[in-house]
């Protein structure tokens, strides 16, 4: 007894120096008030480059200190920056012990697709994020407004003072309601609990009373008999509403399983949004089948929805970095990881065709002139005062894709006149075609 005691005493103490030296030694390593804090810019760092080779972070030298600089100040959010004066964030933080020692980061994004993405942005509010279905590999991830990395000492105070944030990751830390980009994910549910059949038709007269309150189509329009391809490439909130009353607690199920109100593994933190414990009532349940009410979500979360609906049901694990590289260590690889088979591959496919068909003939056609071959859901989510948030999940091309996005404009009003055109630029540019 008095062995193991002093075991347990013993693994105790060990577990406390532990937490200890990651909670508070670790951070006064990195504390600008550490003397040995500012040897860190008087070394080399290891450079970051993009999936194709191109420096995305490297350091030059004044004489005296190395100084980080950044290819485009969209990065910020995702290589973040590395500053004497103000720290370090992004990969930057989470890589820094493996670039200290000269090593380099070989990532995912391709950096000609992030600066397209900028642009098309356009400085709004919002943020992209594209991803590589069958592997999860991040092509770009931009959040606007941001800063700029080679700027800071200039900008700083600014940064500081503008309420529109430019410091918050809105691809990993906004937190948004989805609106009618959760449609696919409730005609999944229905699918799965066989509730529903592509054949039938629903009647949809525009609204739907329940007691003393409705849930109205946008425009308050009446699409009449419809099957429920044809309800989700109209997006028919009278269908998805019945359908959510019906599914009850099982459409937050599916919500979970597409892991909605759970912190998304990846290589820099994010937020898991908020998803309701259960469904209270029938409005409620309406409310949740349109991406409405309680429901809280983070593009990067969206992004993984379309990316799963275009991989076949199987959910791949996004990452960011796929090789760690030089130093007398190994290589490091990032392998593609499967997380779930979160949809049978026959329910998934029902769900790429009702989005094919939502590009072709309904709210997720583009506004201008593409050849981009592509299917899509829209999102305009209403927020009260500023106007409604402006969504588009896609992939493309229909056939094997190879691109999956969510692109999200805060207060940008329709997602059919906002975000979509954002969208198909963006997959353009990530699949090659000339715009």
């Amino acid at each position: 007894m008095r062995k193991t005691f002093l075991s347990i005493v013993t693994m105790f103490g060990l577990l406390c120096l532990s937490l200890f030296y990651w909670q508070v030694c670790a951070d006064i390593q990195n504390h600008p008030a550490n003397p040995r804090y500012y040897q860190m810019f008087k070394e080399d760092r290891g450079v970051i480059f993009d999936r194709h080779g191109v420096p995305l972070a490297a350091s030059a030298s004044d004489g005296s200190v190395y100084a980080r600089n950044y290819s485009t100040p969209s990065l910020s959010h995702v290589v973040g920056y590395f500053h004497q004066r103000y720290g370090m964030t992004g990969l930057e933080r989470r890589y820094h012990e493996d670039l200290s020692q000269g090593r380099s980061l070989i990532t995912t994004l391709d950096l000609d697709v992030q600066k397209v993405a900028e642009k098309a942005l356009a400085g709004r509010q919002g943020a992209i994020v594209a991803i590589k279905p069958t592997t999860g590999e991040i092509l770009a991830l931009v959040s606007s407004p941001g800063i700029d990395g080679n700027a800071l000492d200039g900008n700083w105070s600014s940064y500081l003072d503008d309420e529109r944030s430019p410091f918050l990751n809105r691809a990993t830390h906004g937190l948004y309601p989805p609106g009618s980009v959760v449609k696919p994910l409730v005609y999944g549910a229905a699918l799965g609990e066989g509730l529903v059949e592509r054949s039938q038709t629903w009647q949809d007269q525009g609204s739907l009373v329940l007691g003393n309150r409705t849930i109205s189509n946008y425009g308050g329009r009446a699409h009449g008999s419809i099957t429920i391809d044809q309800a989700l490439a109209v997006s028919s909130n009278v269908v998805f509403a019945q359908l959510a009353i019906s599914l009850g607690d099982r459409l937050l199920e599916m919500f979970r399983r597409f892991n909605l109100g759970i912190e998304v593994g990846f290589d820099l933190q994010n937020l898991g949004g908020f998803l309701p414990s259960g469904v209270a009532s029938d409005y409620d349940a309406a409310q949740m089948g349109i991406g409405q009410g309680e429901l809280l979500v983070t593009p990067l979360q969206m992004a993984t929805v379309a990316s799963t609906i275009a991989n076949g049901g199987a959910m791949m694990r996004p990452y960011v970095v796929q090789e760690v590289r030089g130093g007398l260590k190994m290589r490091q690889i990032t392998r593609p990881q499967i997380t779930s088979q979160v949809l049978p591959p026959s329910h998934a496919s029902a769900l790429q065709e009702a989005m094919i068909l939502a590009a072709r003939e309904g709210t997720a056609r583009t506004s201008r002139p593409s050849s981009l071959d592509y299917g899509g859901k829209t999102g305009t989510a209403q927020t009260g005062p500023g106007g409604d948030h402006a969504w588009f999940i896609g992939f493309a091309p229909t056939e094997r894709p190879r691109v999956a996005i969510a692109v999200l404009v805060e207060h940008g009003g329709s997602g059919s006149q906002m975000a979509v055109p954002i969208g198909v630029t963006v997959m353009e540019a990530a699949l090659g075609i000339d715009q």
